[in-house]
């Protein structure tokens, strides 16, 4: 964990934190839990374009189960420690305060899952908007931004390093990228097959 890690996080979680912040930042970490953020991403990507649902469906599907196979392997791999466990000696000296929601978490904090989730769906729901027509450049922005604010959340609410979550965010949009260009892909060459190979 480098000097700058832990300066940022300290910047995040304890500079930010107020009862204010716990709503809006805080509350945000939500999102980037799976059994949240999937579902309001189909709804989503229904409402975006019913006719190639079923694409955008499956692309989501392999990029959320490419994406949390290969966040859980790294996790088990690097078994780093969290936040909690690297200030547990300042936190008992009283030099260092870590505001923490929703339980404490101690291991496995490279990378990020929440993070990984939040713009594993960011990625998808952009790539869905873009071939639809449905989502302009300010649409990207907000998805992308509603991405961050959950990623930045993590910090706040005393789980992940910076690093943590950076990694969860290339983990996340990175699977997603590929995931969606092979759906692409087959899609495209699905449809240039003669229908009797159909």
């Amino acid at each position: 964990m480098t000097p700058l890690d832990r300066a940022f996080f300290l910047a995040i979680n304890h500079g930010l934190h107020s009862g204010f912040n716990n709503y809006w930042i805080g509350y945000a970490t939500w999102l980037g839990n799976g059994w949240i953020g999937f579902p309001i991403a189909i709804l989503l990507l229904l409402a975006l374009d019913r006719h190639a649902f079923w694409r955008n469906l499956s692309a989501l599907a392999i990029a959320g189960i490419v994406g949390g196979i290969a966040l859980n392997v790294i996790k088990q791999a690097v078994h780093a420690p969290r936040p909690l466990t690297v200030f547990a000696t300042d936190i008992a000296a009283g030099r260092v305060y870590v505001n923490v929601m929703f339980g404490n978490l101690y291991w496995n904090s490279f990378p990020s899952g929440h993070s990984q989730t939040a713009f594993t769906l960011a990625t998808v729901l952009i790539w869905s908007g873009r071939r639809s027509l449905k989502i302009d450049l300010w649409g990207e922005v907000g998805i992308f931004a509603i991405a961050i604010l959950v990623a930045m959340s993590r910090i706040y609410c005393g789980a992940h390093f910076p690093s943590d979550i950076l990694g969860g965010a290339v983990l996340g949009g990175g699977s997603a990228c590929l995931c969606c260009y092979a759906v692409g892909r087959w899609q495209s060459k699905r449809l240039s097959l003669p229908r009797a190979y159909l």
